[in-house]
Parts: C-alpha cells; structure tokens; sequence
C-alpha cells in the first residue's frame, strides 16, 4: 500500500509522481498543531486541508495515514525552520526527527523546503480581526494549514521549474 521510506535530497526526484497525477502532502510542524495540505492533482497548486493538534504521536500518525490513504499520497514535504542566515537550529532538527519517525511509520518517501516566513507571508495575507480568543485560535488553525499549503506550493513551483535538472537526474538513473 505505501511506498518505500527514504529522504530524498532533491525535490525533483518527485517529479514522476507529478507526471502521473499522484498527490504530495505539505506538512508544517509545529510545537502545539500541524497545518496538513495536500497537492492538486494538476499540480498547479496546494490545498490546505486541516490542522492538527501535536499532543500524541500515535494519533498523528493515525490521522496522517488515513490522509495518506485517503488520496493516495506518494511523498511528503515537510517545512524546514531554517534561521534567517539559513542555518539550521533545534527546530530544524526536531523537525528532521520527527519527519523521519514519521514516515518510517508510514513507509513513505519524503524531503524538507525552507519555510522560513512562511507563517509571515499567510498571516499577512490572512488579517482577520477577531475579538475572541475562541476565533482567534480557530484563525491559528487555518493559519497552520494555509501555511502548510504555502511550503507545498513552493515546493511544486520548484520541481516543475526545473525540468533540465530532472532530465539529468534521470540520465543518471539510467
């Protein structure tokens, strides 16, 4: 049912699932949810689909291989906190960690796109002005989500830009 697990270091190896009209999942992990998204099946863009809450590992993994299983997910993009100067700190590898755990429970193939302001540019795109602190934590969701949905976009935007790269990375496979 699932793929085999490994990380992969270039984006574009995703390229075949692409091609054959297989969906991606953007994830963006935080410390209390995680905005889900997933890719449209033209891969055109990215839909945000929901945000969950990090509290148990077990149920993470439960909700995303439902997802997973639901359309037929083929790899995984997770958003990676790089530091403004583009290094890497303790988010970044609690990140690594967890997408690692994550999709060998899954048996999936995986790869991180700098999210760095990812946040910043939906919450800057997304101002609601809400009085209560019950909307206020509702927008924080669509916020998780949309910016999951940002990682994706950017991560599709760059393997379909590249189609000379991929062409070599496929000579080499050969």
């Amino acid at each position: 049912m699932f793929n085999s697990t490994y990380k992969v270091d270039d984006l574009l190896e995703f390229k075949p699932f692409l091609l054959n009209q297989k969906r991606i999942m953007g994830l963006d992990l935080g410390k209390k949810r995680i905005g889900i998204s997933i890719s449209t099946l033209s891969h055109n863009g990215a839909l945000p689909l929901k945000t969950i809450s990090n509290d148990k590992f077990i149920e993470l993994i439960d909700a995303i291989k439902n997802i997973v299983t639901e359309f037929d997910i083929k790899a995984i993009v997770f958003g990676l906190p790089k530091n403004m100067d583009g290094s890497e700190g303790k988010s970044a590898q609690s990140v690594r960690d967890k997408a690692e755990k994550i999709c060998n429970e899954l048996c999936i193939k995986y790869a991180f796109w700098d999210e760095r302001l990812s946040t910043v540019a939906v919450e800057r795109n997304y101002t609601i002005d809400e009085k209560s602190r019950a909307k206020k934590r509702d927008n924080k969701k669509d916020i998780d989500n949309l910016a999951a949905a940002f990682i994706l976009e950017g991560a599709i935007n760059y393997i379909t830009s590249n189609w000379i790269e991929w062409l070599k990375i496929l000579k080499y496979q050969k």
